[in-house]
């Protein structure tokens, strides 16, 4: 969808950044101008042109390393640290991993006390930098530490460009390899003009690098979970509620997709109790007049502790993933855990072989757990546990198989440790993607929005803010005429 109008706000948006003389103005510009584009998708997903103009501009600035015995193979770097999820527990499997174990961990913005434990091995404690007075400093710091290591693994985020410069200049400088993994593979990032090699994690980041210009450098790694020895071999459970989890702004009315209609649906016609771990009543409008029309059949969980979510899920009979944004790897984690798992194939798919386990479109998956939940359990037989409802043309053995190979921590790693080394077969997504993916699936939501998310993690300028309210309002435009011409 972008258009010359939307060039020309990129173009602006560039000529705004570089405007400013001194590195820290510059870089306070990136960053804002980087979280705009991350937080609305508007279709501009990487920026090489700017890093490698910062980079050359800036050089001069910093000093080099002084020459020094490698510390590790791999330095983790992450803008910062989380209690639970997200890069944070990411990094934490890869550490532990014997494919990457010779790894540290460095965290350029913040870090809770309780994370260092986590993010430290037995022979390299967790590195969490200090605030610097200037932008100059900070890089600076990050050069010498990025110095003493052969491979930087980034999971930063995606307005973080001080990573990105200082990444650049190691190397430059000291010859040090740019691995960056992918985590916000459907969005903007900074990064990808500067790596060597792109890490991604799902057939959505793969197909995207194509319009990135990164896909020559890209290698499947996946997303690491922790899983069971053994594919778990639950009771069936036929009077259980139905489950979902995902962060609010995933279940999020966009496009031809509502799970907030879907659930009153699904409800109605199932007569089961929905259990809703994310969403969050008083704040999320999209779900008021569905909750009123569910009453008590519904039950809202915006937050939830980690031992009540497992027995959410234990007692549920299906879990059906968050849409039209993806729950993420819980549905994965609960496949595996022998929990019948549904969802829809959006476009926005591919991050998991357990993909194979969802329907075609919304109307097809609510036929599907209709169908799933209204058969009779099969009788035990003597001396043999109950069998589960049957799926048709799903091979569920196979599938959790391929989740096992895909997911495991292991596995993931080693994918990592031999990128490049790898062959062009190896380098892809090692299962079958049950459906084409739509690369601007994020980008259509997005242009019929009513409102855009504002920067809220840096402090903003002005005149991008100028510029960006400015196409906000043209972009509007032609979507309002062109739904009249349609």
């Amino acid at each position: 969808m972008p258009t010359a109008k939307f060039g020309l706000f990129i173009q602006n948006c560039l000529d705004r950044v570089l405007a400013a003389a001194e590195l820290d103005a510059c870089v306070r510009r990136a960053r804002a101008l980087g979280e705009l584009l991350w937080k609305n998708d508007m279709g501009q997903y990487a920026l090489p042109v700017l890093e490698q103009a910062l980079l050359q501009r800036y050089q001069h600035l910093f000093k080099v390393p002084a020459p020094r015995n490698s510390t590790a193979t791999y330095l983790h770097v992450l803008s910062q640290a989380y209690t639970s999820s997200g890069h944070t527990r990411v990094v934490e499997h890869l550490i532990a991993s014997q494919a990457l174990q010779d790894s540290a961990v460095l965290v350029t913005e913040k870090a809770p006390t309780e994370t260092w434990a986590k993010l430290s091995t037995p022979s390299q404690p967790c590195i969490c930098l200090p605030k610097f007075s200037s932008k100059q400093e900070k890089i600076q710091a990050l050069l010498e530490h990025f110095a003493s290591y052969k491979i930087l693994v980034l999971h930063i985020h995606p307005y973080d460009i001080e990573a990105v410069i200082a990444a650049g200049l190691a190397r430059q400088l000291c010859g040090t390899r740019i691995y960056m993994y992918n985590h916000a593979d459907h969005v903007f990032s900074y990064g990808h003009g500067m790596a060597d090699v792109v890490l991604e994690l799902s057939y959505y980041g793969w197909e995207l690098s194509k319009l990135r210009g990164s896909h020559d450098k890209c290698v499947f790694a996946g997303i690491p979970l922790m899983l069971p020895d053994n594919n778990a071999e639950r009771p069936e459970n036929s009077t259980g509620h139905i489950a979902s989890a995902g962060s609010a702004y995933k279940f999020k009315p966009g496009g031809s997709y509502s799970f907030p209609d879907f659930a009153v649906s699904l409800q109605a016609r199932t007569g089961r109790k929905l259990m809703l771990i994310g969403p969050n009543l008083k704040t999320n409008w999209w779900w008021w007049k569905p909750a009123r029309q569910m009453g008590k059949q519904a039950i809202f969980h915006q937050r939830m502790a980690y031992q009540d979510y497992l027995v959410c899920m234990r007692d549920a009979s299906v879990y059906v993933d968050s849409f039209p944004l993806t729950g993420g790897t819980a549905f994965p984690e609960m496949a595996i855990k022998g929990l019948p798992c549904f969802g829809i194939l959006t476009g926005a798919h591919g991050y998991s072989p357990a993909d194979q386990f969802k329907s075609a479109s919304q109307a097809a998956l609510l036929e599907d757990m209709v169908y799933y939940l209204g058969q009779k359990p099969q009788e035990q037989q003597q001396q043999q546990r109950p069998q589960q409802r049957r799926r048709p043309g799903i091979e569920q053995a196979a599938i959790l198989q391929e989740i096992r190979e895909v997911h495991g921590i292991e596995q993931v790693a080693s994918r990592i440790s031999q990128a490049e080394m790898a062959s062009t077969q190896e380098k892809q997504p090692p299962w079958h993607n049950p459906a084409s993916i739509n690369c601007d699936f994020y980008e259509k939501i997005w242009y019929t929005r009513k409102l855009f998310a504002p920067p809220i993690h840096n402090f903003p300028d002005w005149k991008l803010g100028v510029l960006f309210l400015k196409y906000w309002i043209q972009s509007r435009q032609l979507n309002r005429q062109a739904k009249l011409l349609a």
